[in-house]
């Protein structure tokens, strides 16, 4: 949850996260011995407190190739099948078993599984989660800060990709509006762009905002069911669709 400790050897061990060890040798500095409290009262006062230091207000993005040897590596590990096992997992909404996807959220673990995913299938696509991830490149949160989930380039055509766990109306109102202004702002950098939608189930309401979407504001946005996507993904030589 603080992303201070990063996961090593297959979940097997736990260190330090070195991306942050700034605010680490900063916690060891100021919280290493603690006053002792007398009542409740000033127990909980003392814990109010905000330290802004110990509060990060920006996401950090990776450079590309950095992004890309994270991918890579976590892709020497997790092989198609085990993808697209813990994928079929997700979409059930049940929890992994695994000794470090476990540990992540549903949602941070659509993230991180549906990058892998892509890059597996479509190794010549840049991959651009926009997660914070610690030094062994797992996601620490999802992707925040008004960006896309995961941004991808393949040849000159830019390809959003936007996931979510939400259901039903919930997705409508949370998601889709904000991933229209999303794609707005990243298709101006491409000659053209697209974006994938995903989620375990794609509501009906969604799926009529998502055609006025289209219609109305000229925004290409594709919805997939998890599965749906792990199939489109097995069969697909490019991930842009065109028109």
């Amino acid at each position: 949850l603080t992303g201070l400790i990063s996961l090593r050897g297959g979940g097997r061990f736990i260190d330090i996260n070195q991306n942050e060890i700034d605010k680490v040798n900063y916690v060891l500095a100021n919280y290493s011995t603690y006053p002792k409290f007398a009542t409740e009262r000033e127990y909980f006062n003392y814990m109010a407190e905000v330290d802004v230091n110990l509060i990060t207000e920006t996401t950090t993005t990776l450079p590309v190739e950095v992004n890309n040897a994270l991918l890579e590596k976590w892709l020497g590990i997790y092989d198609w099948a085990a993808i697209k096992t813990e994928l079929e997992i997700l979409a059930t909404k049940k929890t992994s078993k695994d000794g470090v996807l476990k540990y992540l959220t549903n949602p941070t673990r659509l993230e991180f599984l549906t990058s892998l995913a892509i890059k597996s299938k479509l190794p010549n696509v840049i991959v651009i989660p926009n997660y914070p991830c610690d030094d062994e490149g797992i996601p620490t949160s999802t992707a925040g800060g008004g960006k896309g989930d995961i941004e991808c380039i393949e040849e000159n055509n830019g390809i959003l990709v936007e996931v979510t766990m939400s259901e039903g109306r919930t997705k409508t109102i949370m998601e889709v509006w904000p991933i229209t202004r999303h794609l707005e702002a990243f298709k101006s950098n491409y000659d053209d762009a697209m974006c994938y939608f995903i989620a375990p189930t794609i509501f009906t309401d969604s799926a009529r905002q998502i055609r006025f979407v289209k219609s109305e504001e000229n925004q290409r946005i594709e919805p997939f069911t998890i599965n749906a996507f792990i199939t489109h993904l097995e069969s697909a030589d490019k991930l842009f669709i065109n028109n």
